[in-house]
């Protein structure tokens, strides 16, 4: 580990589940934090290779992006998977990274984000929207698992890397590299007009809602408000609220700036360099526009779906197939966290 932000890589810690949560883990590994890859899939942990902690999920075979498959393997491997966890993570905040349109990690994400709450941990997320062109099934089981994730009560920042905005190694390497140049912030940069310290960049990443992490070599303003608006994560809704900007900033880059394009903060967080402007916004709203983009995609497709599907069953057999008619657009308000173990994974299956 690299004595530029030692100190911060102590603080944060992540679980990978899946093998796109396991992808962007690596990367993070490669970087100085301590990963834990789970997966219910041994041939998915299997391609990970010179990483230091992984675990195979009891009883799992992979899950085929069945969701309800994945959430059923952590209930009853659970007390294992929080020992594998205390073991081998200790940090202040741990990252969950999955994908939202897969299997065991869009089953497993939400529901072990909620469960590890439960347990007193300090927990955020990072996770991926799917590309307007793959299945139609990824479409369902994404909406689904943002259903269950922005219910979730007291979790940390949420990272949302959107596939459709790009190609996805590319996308991961950005976010990670970003990200680490974010924590790094109060070991490298420092001004006598002000500094970020660690710990309001650990207030930063512990702000419930999504958040955005960015870097631009640009001298303006107007030039970082552009690069805001073509982030790699989810885009930014037009009446989004935000609860803190947290930049070290080159240039003529101001503040004041960013707080008239993005909204205004409940606080700022802000040192100077000559290099580049690094940004981290946080508490943000979540993306609902593409959310619905998302529930449009899958609407469209839910007739033909359900004709081909009746095609291969005999004359006379029904099959309830349910897509979306349960789902609405709207995420509900002031959901109460469940008394305990039992009513929050009952919650989820």
């Amino acid at each position: 580990m690299s004595g530029k932000g030692k100190i911060m890589k102590n603080k944060i810690a992540f679980v990978a589940v899946g093998q796109a949560g396991g992808n962007i883990g690596k990367l993070l590994e490669e970087k100085g934090f301590s990963v834990l890859y789970m997966n219910t899939s041994k041939e998915d942990l299997n391609t990970l290779e010179h990483v230091k902690f992984k675990y195979h999920i009891t009883g799992g075979e992979g899950c085929n992006k069945d969701r309800h498959k994945a959430k059923q393997l952590i209930v009853d491997d659970f007390d294992n998977i929080v020992s594998e966890i205390e073991s081998k993570l200790k940090a202040d905040i741990i990252f969950i990274i999955f994908a939202s349109g897969g299997g065991t990690g869009s089953g497993a994400g939400p529901m072990l984000t909620d469960l590890l709450l439960d347990e007193g941990k300090t927990i955020g997320t990072i996770t991926i929207l799917p590309a307007p062109e793959e299945s139609v099934k990824s479409h369902i089981n994404a909406y689904e698992c943002f259903i269950e994730l922005t219910e979730i009560g007291g979790t940390g920042a949420c990272f949302i890397l959107d596939n459709a905005r790009g190609e996805k190694i590319n996308l991961n390497s950005r976010f990670v590299d970003t990200f680490t140049v974010f924590l790094e912030i109060p070991d490298r940069h420092r001004s006598i007009k002000g500094n970020v310290d660690k710990a309001e960049i650990m207030e930063t990443l512990k702000a419930h809602g999504m958040a955005v992490v960015m870097r631009e070599k640009s001298d303006s303003s107007e030039e970082m408000i552009a690069s805001v608006k073509e982030n790699i994560f989810a885009p930014l809704e037009a009446d989004r609220t935000v609860k803190y900007i947290t930049a070290s900033m080159a240039g003529n880059v101001k503040m004041a700036d960013l707080e008239k394009a993005v909204g205004m903060p409940i606080d700022n967080f802000q040192t100077y360099n000559d290099e580049e402007t690094i940004c981290c916004m946080s508490g943000l709203t979540y993306p609902q526009t593409r959310f619905d983009d998302i529930y449009k995609k899958v609407s469209e497709n839910k007739d033909l779906i359900k004709k081909n599907l009746a095609a291969t069953h005999e004359s006379g057999m029904k099959r309830d197939i349910n897509f979306l008619e349960e789902m609405k657009p709207e995420r509900k308000q002031d959901i109460q966290r469940p008394k305990s173990r039992r009513d929050i994974m009952s919650k989820y299956l």
